[in-house]
């Protein structure tokens, strides 16, 4: 395996809106299943400002959500801009909370684009840790409740993963996708993923990446305005968010996409959602109670990410050694 450090340069960050597409193979139509059984319900978009703007964001509790920090204009490229901890994102003067955060909602993903609100955002926190492909992990509090809230509609939570899957695991991406698209007006979508690629991340945590082809063979054509949307998986025989899809870079006509991965990032959301709301549980795929604390030390699946930890170190990148990597395709520079 060469050195990584040498591919740096051509690493582009993609928040993956239409303003930003490379030209590489991309869909344009046909591009996901409709979700017409309502089973992905967990799915959503945070809409802000007076036209209810926003992104992908998931439902992880009843009141918590998951997306990425950039889709809030939280980046490396803006100084200041990283929040390293989480709890410290809300008190940044940078990004889109500052001017929003008075009017951030959330939408309901099976009529959009009619926005219709069923939660408002009451704060944020963010694990950022440095330059694409980092990590930009953001998760909320939301009220169901608000004075503006729809709370008929059904919401269906879903876990994160705790294991980290074998190489060729089937998986599916969640997604819905902006209105100016020509595939939005669907609702929610979902299409079949291919988990063929390597594990990988830096010496302070092997299991942080997860590298997608997206070469419309063995995983589609790349889709557009999907940051922060899921990538998820069955574990112990249920549904649990294994990655976001949100950014990546192009080579050769293809975009390889970089799975931000959320299993080293339990013990940070238990924390945060104690913080929120006193609950010392999270939901879980495998508990038959459904749900299992994941509170300091109390996380034996994976290795937790300490705060302010680098991902990307510009170094050879370690490679998860947890799972088997043998039938991991090759992919540039790795």
């Amino acid at each position: 395996m060469k050195f990584f450090c040498s591919f740096i340069i051509l690493f582009i960050l993609i928040s993956c809106s239409a303003y930003s597409e490379p030209n590489v193979l991309k869909c344009n139509k046909n591009c996901g299943i409709p979700d017409l059984k309502n089973e992905y319900s967990f799915q959503a978009r945070i809409a802000m400002g007076s036209d209810l703007w926003g992104a992908n964001v998931t439902f992880i509790e009843e009141d918590i959500i998951l997306s990425q920090g950039h889709i809030l204009g939280y980046s490396p490229e803006e100084k200041g801009s990283i929040p390293r901890c989480g709890s410290d994102a809300s008190t940044n003067p940078a990004a889109d909370w500052k001017h929003n955060k008075k009017d951030m909602y959330v939408v309901s993903g099976k009529e959009y684009p009619e926005k219709n609100i069923i939660a408002k955002v009451l704060d944020i926190s963010i694990r950022a840790t440095g330059h694409p492909p980092g990590y930009d992990i953001m998760i909320a509090h939301v009220d169901r409740n608000c004075s503006k809230c729809n709370n008929q509609i059904k919401i269906e939570p879903i876990p994160i993963a705790s294991d980290i899957p074998k190489i060729n695991t089937m998986a599916k991406h969640i997604f819905i996708p902006g209105e100016d698209l020509p595939l939005h007006g669907k609702g929610i979508l979902s299409d079949d993923h291919i988990l063929n690629g390597p594990i990988w991340g830096s010496k302070y945590n092997s299991c942080t990446r997860q590298t997608i082809k997206h070469d419309g063979k063995f995983n589609p054509p790349m889709i557009f305005d999907t940051s922060g949307s899921p990538v998820i998986y069955k574990e112990c025989g249920n549904w649990a968010v294994h990655g976001l899809h949100g950014n990546g870079f192009d080579f050769d006509g293809y975009m390889f996409e970089s799975l931000q991965l959320l299993q080293t990032q339990k013990e940070w959301m238990q924390s945060e959602i104690q913080r929120w709301t006193g609950r010392t549980d999270m939901l879980d795929a495998c508990s038959s109670s459904g749900r299992r604390s994941f509170a300091l030390g109390k996380i034996k699946e994976v290795k937790q990410l300490g705060c302010g930890k680098t991902i990307l170190d510009y170094v050879k990148p370690s490679f998860c050694k947890l799972i088997d990597q043998s039938k991991a395709i090759s992919f540039p520079d790795f």
